[in-house]
């Protein structure tokens, strides 16, 4: 099946591009889609692991958020992919109170003596130091 051809041009036949509202082709319509799924999806990541950082070290949500960003940035790991990392890990390790144990501090630790990071070796203080 071929496309229709615009005509509105003499001499000049194109294919016609599906459009959507307000005739956005939809190829951008779907990337838009698809770019708020992945922001969803990693909110929610990036939401946990803000809780449990806040929690452990009995922080502000916006302290939290920037602590993820500089192990980000020291990791050179994409905020959301560092996020569900901590929160998995964690998750894994199931401790009974968050704010009793060491395992957030073990984990976020790790993440930061990743080989060849920029951020390898700097020390975390635990949360119980407080």
């Amino acid at each position: 099946m071929s496309p229709q051809l615009a005509t509105d041009h003499p001499g000049r036949e194109r294919p016609r591009t599906a459009t959507g509202p307000d005739r956005i082709p939809t190829s951008v319509l779907q990337r838009r889609v698809d770019n708020l799924a992945r922001a969803l999806h990693t909110r929610d990541a990036i939401g946990q692991a803000k809780g449990v950082l806040a929690v452990h070290y009995g922080i502000e949500a916006d302290e939290a958020f920037a602590l993820l960003t500089r192990i980000s940035q020291h990791t050179n790991t994409k905020l959301a992919d560092l996020a569900l990392t901590l929160v998995t890990r964690v998750r894994e390790r199931r401790p009974a109170l968050p704010q009793h144990c060491r395992v957030v501090t073990e984990v976020v630790q790790d993440l930061l003596e990743r080989p060849g990071h920029p951020g390898a070796g700097r020390p975390v203080r635990d949360g119980a130091d407080r």
